[in-house]
This record gives structure tokens, sequence and C-alpha cells, in this order.
């Protein structure tokens, strides 16, 4: 064979050859979230967003709400790019002319940044994820960030999610529960349950100078969005009943939602707003974090709770509702925090006057507490991150049957390293 023949062969062989063989990892990276309003799953986004950067990625942020402003900076090095889908309609014709009016411009707008992957967080932004790139080729993961049995959308958005995420080329959840979920009452097969990562030491140490204010102790603290789904009006009956207010106990819930005139009136009705108080959102919690003396989260249902594994991480002796899903692959009753079961009022205000009152067992509670960094870590979940990430922009997990996609990823909680043996390689 002369040279320019082997040369030819080696261009056609090439040129056959399937992507997985040619690409080993994503380079450029999109991640498509709602807003950076302040909460859990934007905080989670811009530090998966950190992590891929200083993997050497090329990471663009898009953002669905329009020039809002952000509770969380975008890190240096991350390309910020912006599209506003809001627009109110008139009629039912009006609201499918807009809706296909804002899928073209997600559309437009990722397939101009050639990503290698798009990842896309939060259910109603998933589903408009999966259309807008429908028929590009481009591969789509979609991350669930609240317990989907329990998250409060629409019958319709609920229909979607249902229809859109068998598209999508990985679906992650949070916990083992609401992949049991997904399995059990969707067509979705290819799931990977990624757990949300502990703060770094980096960011816990970022906040502690500014931990001396004054505040009114003892002091039970909770943090969330006063909406319903966080259960605050359950914590105010069961400080109320727990009678701790009595023994100079004061409670604070940090957050802001259309929840606080109703929870105001509760306190008051309740006899105890001398003591509650409810300083709203602030974008640091971590001040507040080190100087209570008990957390509780009463949260009727989660995705996975970040607070509460910030409050243990940062030492607090914790008290949780066993609402689905997170607290209880957080906490081990009775040894690094106290559950309760979902919704029991009673119970939680007994739980709540055991460990205020007894400053030993409140000690050894929260002694424990911080070693959940060793199963959470980041360095553990934004690296099982970046490998799904890889794996899907190369094309590898596409005709993966679920067991085996099942099998890299069912220890992620755990931070076990994922077994290859039955796999295809890099």
């Amino acid at each position: 064979m002369t040279a320019g023949n082997r040369a030819s062969l080696t261009f056609a062989t090439a040129r056959l050859l399937p992507l997985s063989s040619i690409r080993t990892r994503a380079v450029r990276i999109a991640v498509v979230v709602s807003s950076l309003g302040g909460g859990g799953a934007e905080r989670v986004v811009v530090d998966l967003c950190r992590y891929l950067r200083d993997s050497g990625r090329d990471v663009t942020l898009i953002t669905l709400s329009g020039n809002d402003p952000d509770a969380y900076p975008v890190p240096e090095g991350i390309r910020r790019e912006r599209v506003e889908i809001r627009r109110l309609a008139g009629s039912l014709l009006d609201t499918i002319r807009f809706s296909l009016s804002h899928l073209a411009a997600m559309r437009r707008k990722i397939v101009s940044l050639s990503p290698d992957v798009v990842v896309s967080f939060v259910d109603q932004t998933n589903v408009r994820s999966i259309l807008a790139l429908l028929g590009t080729g481009i591969p789509v993961i979609v991350s669930e960030r609240v317990h989907p049995a329990h998250n409060p959308i629409s019958h319709g958005w609920k229909v979607a999610r249902r229809l859109t995420y068998p598209l999508a080329d990985v679906v992650t959840v949070q916990t083992e529960d609401g992949a049991k979920w997904f399995r059990r009452c969707t067509r979705v097969r290819r799931l990977v349950i990624v757990g949300n990562a502990a703060r770094s030491p980096q960011d816990l140490r970022a906040g502690a100078a500014a931990s001396a204010f004054a505040i009114s102790r003892p002091l039970i603290l909770a943090i969330g969005r006063l909406t319903r789904q966080k259960g605050f009006d359950l914590l105010l009956d069961a400080f109320h009943r727990s009678g701790l207010m009595n023994d100079g106990w004061h409670l604070a819930i940090l957050g802001e939602g259309a929840e606080r005139e109703a929870l105001m009136q509760q306190a008051s009705a309740l006899g105890i707003a001398d003591v509650v108080t409810l300083p709203g959102y602030l974008s640091d919690v971590g001040p507040w974090l080190r100087q209570a003396d008990l957390f509780v989260l009463s949260s009727r249902y989660e995705g996975f709770p970040n607070v509460l594994m910030e409050a243990m991480q940062l030492g607090q002796a914790s008290i949780s509702f066993d609402c689905p899903s997170g607290p209880s692959e957080l906490i081990e009753d009775g040894r690094n925090g106290c559950l309760v079961a979902p919704g029991n009022v009673g119970g939680l205000g007994d739980a709540m006057r055991r460990v205020a009152l007894d400053a030993d067992f409140r000690r050894r509670l929260a002694a424990e507490a911080p070693k959940v960094s060793e199963r959470f870590s980041p360095a553990a979940i934004y690296a099982r991150w970046l490998r799904l990430i890889d794996m899907v922009a190369v094309g590898e997990l596409r005709n993966q049957d679920i067991e085996y996609l099942l099998k890299l990823t069912d220890n992620v909680i755990d931070g076990a390293q994922p077994n290859r043996s039955s796999g295809t390689g890099q």
C-alpha cells in the first residue's frame, strides 16, 4: 500500500469513528437556570460552575430572568448570558405563541455557544431546555432539585415533565427516594443520584470574621423561604408547645416570602411574638449559624436540605422532620442530630425542649455534626458531576442500559468511586 493510500484510508477511517473515540471530555459546557435568586439550587449552580471552570472547562451560565439582580455573584472566568422568557399573555393563543418564541430564543442562544453538553437546573427550566434543544444533537442533563412527588408545580408542568424528561440524556436527582419515584412513576430510565456537596472549608471560613454581632440568646434558628413547603407554621406551633420561651429561649427564622404576614400573625396569636424574629433574607447566614444554640428544619418536603448540612458543618446541634427527602441521609438520629416524624408538631416541640435544656446532649450532637462533611465532600460530589458531564458529552452513556448507569452512581452519596469493570472505556 502506498503512503497516499494509507493516508486516504486513515482519513476515511477517522471520519467513520464515533464521537466518543475522538472527543474525550466536555470542553464547552452551558449551565441553564431560571435565575440566581437566593436559593439552594442557585447556590449549587454557582458552585458547580466554579468547579468546572477550575477544571479547565469553558463555562457559560445562562439565566432566563432578563436583567434581574443576582443574589449570588458569578465567579470570574465564567461567561454570563441572559435571556428573558417572562411575558404576560392575554389568551391561550398568546401563551402558545410566546412559549414558542421563548423556546426559539433559548435555542438560538445555546446553539450559538456550541456547547458540548448543557446542564439544566429545576423542573420548568428543564422542560424548556429539553424542548429548545430538540433536534440539535446537543446532549442535555437535567437536574431535579425538589422531591418530585411533592413539588407544587401545576398539572400542566407535571405532564410536560413526564413527557420531556425521558428525552434528556440523563436526569439527576439528589436522593435515592427521588430516584425511586421517577422509576416508579415515569418512563425516565437514565437516572443518576448526585447529592449536594458540603460547603468548602474556604467558604465557611470566609464569613467567620463577620460572626460578632448582637443576637438574643439562647437562640433556636431556622432558615428558608417563607413558604408552606418550609413548615414554619409548624415550627411556631412546636416552639409554643415546647414552653421554651418561659426558659428564656428565642426563635429566629431567616428568609423572605409570601407567608411572612401569616407567620407574624400566628406568632402574635400564640403569644410568642416577643421572642420570635423574622430578619428577612440574608445573603450570608453563616454568622447566625455560628451564634445560634440549636438549628431546626421544619420542612414538609425537600429536595436536599443544603441549609441543614451547612448548619451541621458549623457544629450546630440540629433537629429535623424526617421529611422526604434528604434529612435522613444527613442525620443519624440521636448521634449527630435528631429526627422527628414528618409533621409531628408535638414531637418536634418535645425534641426542641430536650435538646435545648440538656446541654450535655446538645454538645454531643454538635460535636458529631461536622463529620457530615466527610460523606458529602465538595471534591467527591463535583468530581462526580464532572465525570458524568464528560461521559454524556462523548456519548458514552447513550447506549448503556440503566443497570450500568445506576452502578456508576449508586454510591455517590458515600463518595465511592464507580465500578468501571462492566462498562466501556473512556
